[in-house]
């Protein structure tokens, strides 16, 4: 019988959302499978933190190889991201939003697509949308002048007010933030199902038979188990990027220049970030 995951360490309460049973489920890939991409993603998170960000990529791109979730494409975004690769991030975060529009992670990876858009000049644009070709406007033929005149004064023109840096930032990592920790609530919920399902199956008495629908009260407790990970390390990313999206607005709002730099944690249990910089 399959080992089911312990609860998960979390401070949140259980969140009730009403797609929560709407959740699309991939043919699932066999346990040796999963083993060798969970393998992968976990040497990826620690290159990552570390700081190789290129290996970490790479990791993350077998892991895809083996178990085709599109969140891993999202996480790939994420490293080219921090390794000041803004083009190739662009690129995954764009793939992801292909594959899986309306996933987990959808939410995330629209904002950072907007952002690094903003970034490489297309400020006006649809995401994921090469910026409009405008054609150039002909400069006017000045006119000759037959005869020597007084050149005019010099126009004093208004400017408008610029508006306050950041603010639009600020409200995009709230916003990201409050979905990572729905998504983080979701999946302690799914936890707590995963191991009541365990603890019936492991405290089963042995001189009473088994129940008829053992092997779907399996299934559903390996398919809980698998969507608590999927949204803790989708929530504990969402989490992450808000805040660090939230903090650089601040630090526009503020005209500081100081970096912030962002770590993400993992352990069996819980799944985290350290937001790190001057402030």
């Amino acid at each position: 019988m399959p080992r089911m995951m312990g609860r998960p360490r979390a401070s949140l309460a259980c969140v009730t959302l009403a797609a929560l049973l709407n959740t699309a489920v991939a043919q699932p890939p066999t346990d040796a499978q999963k083993k060798q991409a969970g393998d992968l993603v976990k040497k990826a998170i620690a290159k990552s933190q570390a700081g190789d960000h290129q290996t970490a990529i790479e990791l993350y791109l077998d892991a895809y190889k083996i178990v085709p979730n599109p969140l891993l494409l999202s996480n790939v975004g994420s490293e080219y991201q921090q390794d000041g690769k803004p083009v190739e991030a662009l690129k995954y975060f764009c793939m992801y939003l292909e594959k899986d529009p309306a996933g987990t992670n959808a939410s995330y990876a629209t904002s950072q697509a907007k952002i690094l858009q903003t970034e490489l000049g297309n400020k006006d644009g649809e995401v994921c949308k090469p910026p409009k070709q405008v054609e150039p406007t002909p400069e006017p033929t000045p006119p000759v002048q037959t005869t020597a005149t007084e050149p005019e004064p010099p126009r004093q023109v208004d400017h408008p007010a610029p508006a306050k840096p950041g603010r639009t930032m600020k409200l995009v990592g709230l916003g990201v933030t409050g979905a990572g920790l729905v998504a983080t609530g979701v999946g302690v919920f799914f936890g707590l199902k995963a191991k009541d399902i365990s603890d019936e199956i492991s405290n089963h008495d042995p001189n009473t038979p088994w129940p008829t629908d053992i092997k779907q009260r399996e299934a559903d407790g390996q398919s809980y188990e698998n969507k608590q990970v999927a949204l803790l390390v989708a929530g504990g990313a969402l989490a992450a990027t808000g805040v660090v999206v939230y903090l650089i607005g601040s630090s526009k709002q503020s005209k500081s220049a100081e970096r912030i730099t962002l770590t993400p944690t993992a352990s069996a249990q819980s799944v985290g970030f350290v937001v790190g910089g001057g402030f």
